[in-house]
């Protein structure tokens, strides 16, 4: 394994702005990229010369790929900083006003709202 391979462990990320910000990112894209994408082509690769079939087949991915970003900001999938911590990655929603001044701030993961039951409401069209 190369050590471009996985994210820097939290001790090694830099403390500058943004070096600091990215090892974080790089976080959680290394595991969206594990947990969410890798499933995702799996479940997509299934063979069939049936147009039906093949988009069903690219539903079921995506789908799957979008419930587990909502399973991994839920904190579903065990995530490390390296050997001696663990990540949680959260997901806000920031309102601004007219002139682009913050109104309000929520965040809704992880939180008392379960995000991959959302997720399947919204699949269908419901969004109240």
């Amino acid at each position: 394994m190369n050590e471009k391979s996985t994210p820097k462990p939290y001790l090694d990320w830099r403390t500058n702005e943004p070096g600091r910000e990215e090892d974080a990112a790089h976080v959680f894209g290394y595991f969206l990229m594990k947990h969410c994408r890798a499933e995702a082509i799996e479940k997509g690769l299934k063979e069939s010369s049936n147009p039906e079939e093949i988009r069903k087949h690219v539903e079921d991915a995506v789908d799957t790929a979008l419930h587990n970003v909502a399973d991994l900001l839920e904190g579903f999938f065990m995530t490390s900083a390296g050997p001696n911590h663990s990540a949680e990655f959260a997901l806000e929603v920031v309102i601004r006003g007219e002139d682009d001044e913050v109104v309000e701030s929520v965040r809704i993961s992880p939180g008392l709202i379960d995000l991959p039951i959302g997720f399947w409401k919204w699949r269908d069209g419901e969004y109240r």
